[in-house]
């Protein structure tokens, strides 16, 4: 037996696996590649951006359709408040008109009456500061007109 021997042996092994596992909820994110090789990342949003725009123009869509349904509302119902205000104004301006006509006449009415009233004051006063003298004038006077007339009557008769 006999002689000297020396050996020596070196392993090196690196254990790699290129395979991926998800479960859950991973949002559509997957991770790949291994050793010192450039990771790849694949995001997917399921076209929820997409969706985000269609429907802010779909909400700014509504704002201005329910922007100009209530301007034409609003011009509508201005305009049925001011035919209302319109025919209430006129609808008392003519009971306000019938009312002054009708004391304009009961103010007329109210000085004839007055008139007559002071006239009969003033005979009554006449009468009162004559003792009636005055009336009994006229009586006289109207008298005598009688009696002429029946006079000049009776003498036309004799003298035809």
């Amino acid at each position: 037996m006999g002689g000297k021997s020396k050996s020596s042996s070196s392993s090196n092994t690196t254990n790699v696996s290129g395979q991926n596992a998800i479960s859950g909820d991973n949002l559509g994110t997957a991770i790949s590649g291994v050793n010192n090789s450039t990771i790849n990342v694949e995001s997917v949003d399921h076209g929820a951006v997409q969706g985000a725009l269609k429907l802010g123009e779909e909400i700014i869509f509504s704002a201005e359709s329910m922007h100009e349904t209530n301007a034409e509302y609003l011009a509508k119902l201005n305009g049925r408040s001011m035919q209302f205000a319109n025919a209430s104004l006129e609808e008392y301006s003519a009971t306000n008109s019938e009312n002054l006509q009708m004391m304009a006449g009961l103010a007329g009415n109210q000085a004839a009456q007055n008139s007559e009233s002071l006239g009969a004051v003033m005979e009554l006063a006449k009468f009162n500061q004559d003792g009636g003298q005055s009336e009994q004038n006229e009586m006289n006077l109207y008298l005598m007109m009688f009696i002429a007339a029946v006079l000049g009557f009776v003498t036309y008769k004799a003298v035809r």
